[in-house]
């Protein structure tokens, strides 16, 4: 008996020592707390883990908790200190922070792993970023059921900002403040995620900022950016989530990957919504870009699956970029799933290197000036699946390539435009229809359409409106119609300075048109050049009879002062011009076309968009004897007016739009991509 009752009074406080240990392992809901090693890496699957159970991870100093009411910062449990209205935390660990802190700063120095617990928490500064991460790794979480708040409510920073870096880091220079340019800044790892709601705002620059790697795990966000909204210098990963993103600049950014594998998100940006210095990849989700200048961009961009809508005022989808030693890369844009539907200002999906399309339901709507294309590539396009419908302008159409794809496609080219809502059915010998679109928000003259549903041998009727046409699909791409240049096309050389293509190096045109053009740009002088039809005082080289309609006239040139008026000792019609040394004189290269510089995407012409202007050929090069019909291509150098036009049309493109990953010229009428100054951080 004696041994039982020594025996009992050993367990009794062994039970209540055990008791102990347990209760101060559990949070406020009584859940057990997790424990992680001190200065451990965080990783997705440990964070998901802990908010799949509804605990938090802590360290063996436990959870410290931080209250701020008014001015008063009250503290309980180790790690954390406070001066005035700025919080330290020095230790690893976790701290839940809760009430309303103006003015404020939480500033963390550790190189453990810290936990940040959101609890009806907020935070106001307009001096400073109001939580700036100095070291190490850094979780942010968002209590169940909570509203949080992390403003940063300095003015936007300034381009000539004097000793901040661009690249998205404080300043490196010891005379200047300490510049951490986002309401969340972190040197280290960051990652934020939980069951409730974070309104930031970045006023200064960046909404969300991790020098290494940013991943949003989930949550609710509504984040507003005087630059880009997530930026994960290294990475940006998005998990999940429900996001609202409205930026001055992209919503989206890393210097290395990002990779968006679900959530919801609702985008619009001042410039791209998603970009990658790198690699772009959609995987799943909603993402709805309500406005962009390009919607997807980076060196590799994969669509693997999700529903993408994307506004864009320039491409939707673009692949471009370079190394950061300016050597040469890999770029293509590879859709296997998914859904995506682009209504752009420019290109719709256009890859300055390869396009592969294997799956998923592709929509270009647009776009209709004839400078930009639904479909555009420097490389090869390779269709082997999915579904493809694509509208636009005929002008720089590119379809298909016709021996890598293993998917047959049909192109129409219309004999007129079709105003935005025109119906399209395609339908098979039997009346079973294949496809059908009455929804395009622009006029186009051409169309795109490829599906495994288009068998070959088969015969299939393609209505437009109240046009029908028949085709037999033979092969995979199979054409309707002929190709025209109408709709504001540029003409195929002499852009930019280039001489033009027609008639050899430098050679002359060789037709003298009656050019009566309706409202279109000056036939001469690209490119701030004096206009060359008899340059210096010379007379015009065709000796056209100029009846324009809203044309600016050809006489009077700023650099002669002599009327140009081709009734004072004109040449015959198709000789060489006068030049500028007399009639054996070629134009060098690099000076303006001989007589029509591009009509779209030149010297801040108009692009002749759906202004009602009849399709007008390009002027003064045709290469033949006999005028070019309205609206059909020049019959120079022997050009095929369907398919095998597109790389000689993209030469004159590129010089336009200078399609390279430096490019720094946009047509008229489309911003200037990156090179207002501001470095892409």
């Amino acid at each position: 008996m004696k041994k039982n009752r020594i025996r009992k009074k050993v367990v009794l406080p062994c039970i209540g020592i055990g008791m102990m240990l347990a209760l101060s392992a559990c949070d406020a809901s009584g859940q057990m707390l997790g424990n992680t090693t001190t200065g451990s890496a965080i990783t997705a699957s440990k964070v998901a883990d802990s908010l799949a159970s509804g605990s938090t991870t802590t360290t063996e100093n436990g959870k410290t908790s931080i209250t701020v009411s008014g001015d008063n910062i009250s503290i309980k449990g180790n790690g954390a200190t406070s001066t005035g209205k700025t919080i330290t935390i020095s230790e690893a660990g976790s701290y839940q922070l809760s009430g309303s802190l103006e003015e404020g700063q939480i500033k963390i120095n550790t190189d453990g792993e810290v936990k940040l617990i959101l609890d009806q928490f907020s935070i106001t500064n307009s001096k400073d970023a109001p939580i700036v991460n100095e070291k190490g790794t850094v979780q942010i979480l968002l209590k169940e059921n909570t509203e949080n708040k992390v403003a940063d409510r300095r003015s936007a920073k300034e381009d000539t900002d004097s000793g901040a870096e661009k690249s998205g880091s404080k300043t490196d220079d010891t005379n200047a403040s300490t510049d951490f340019d986002a309401a969340i800044y972190s040197e280290g790892d960051l990652l934020l995620g939980g069951q409730g709601s974070l309104t930031v705002e970045g006023g200064y620059e960046d909404g969300i900022h991790s020098k290494t790697a940013l991943t949003m795990e989930s949550g609710t966000y509504e984040i507003t950016a005087s630059h880009h909204g997530l930026n994960g210098k290294k990475t940006l990963t998005v998990k999940d989530g429900t996001y609202g993103i409205t930026t001055v600049e992209d919503a989206l950014h890393s210097k290395g990957d990002v990779s968006v594998e679900n959530g919801k998100m609702t985008i619009l940006a001042g410039d791209d919504a998603l970009h990658a210095d790198q690699t772009l990849t959609v995987k799943n989700g909603t993402i709805d870009i309500q406005k962009s200048n390009e919607g997807l961009e980076g060196i590799t961009v994969n669509v693997e699956g999700g529903d993408i809508s994307i506004q864009s005022s320039d491409d939707g989808i673009n692949g471009a970029g370079e190394s950061e030693d300016g050597s040469a890369v890999d770029i293509s844009v590879n859709i296997s799933g998914g859904k995506v539907k682009i209504v752009p200002g420019g290109d719709g999906i256009d890859s300055n290197g390869n396009l592969n399309v294997s799956g998923g339901t592709i929509v270009v709507d647009g776009p209709s000036d004839g400078g930009n294309a639904p479909i555009d590539y420097d490389g090869t396009a390779t269709i082997t699946g999915g579904t493809v419908f694509a509208s636009g302008n005929s002008g720089m159409f590119q379809g298909f390539d016709e021996n890598s794809s293993t998917q047959s496609s049909i192109i129409d080219y219309l004999d007129q435009n079709a105003k935005a809502g025109e119906s399209i059915t395609i339908t098979d010998a039997n009346g079973k229809e294949v496809f059908s679109s009455s929804d395009t928000t622009q006029s186009f003259n051409t169309f795109l359409y490829s599906s495994s549903d288009l068998k070959e041998g088969k015969k299939y009727t393609v209505k437009v409106g109240s046009t029908s046409k028949s085709v037999t699909v033979s092969k995979k791409t199979n054409t309707i119609g002929t190709r025209s240049q109408g709709m504001g096309q540029p003409p195929m050389g002499g852009g930019m300075g280039q001489p033009p293509m027609n008639g050899g190096n430098g050679q002359p045109p060789q037709n003298g048109n009656n050019q009566q053009a309706m409202g279109q740009p000056p036939m001469g002088g690209g490119n701030g050049q004096p206009p060359m039809n008899g340059g210096n005082g010379q007379p015009p080289q065709n000796g056209n009879n100029q009846q324009a309609m809203g044309q600016p006239p050809m006489e009077n040139s700023q650099h002669n002062g002599r009327k140009q008026n081709g009734n004072q000792g004109a040449p015959q019609q198709g000789m060489p011009p006068m030049g500028q040394n007399g009639p054996q004189d070629m134009p060098q290269q690099g000076m303006s076309p001989m007589s029509g510089g591009s009509q779209q995407g030149a010297n801040g012409q108009d692009r002749g968009n759906d202004q009602n202007r009849p399709p007008m050929p390009p002027m003064g090069q045709g290469g033949q004897q006999n005028r070019p019909q309205q609206g059909m291509p020049p019959m120079g150098q022997n050009q095929n007016q369907n398919q095998n036009q597109d790389k000689n049309q993209k030469q004159g493109k590129n010089q336009s739009k200078n399609k390279n990953p430096n490019r720094t010229n946009k047509p008229s009428g489309q911003s200037q991509k990156k090179d207002s100054g501001k470095v892409k951080k």
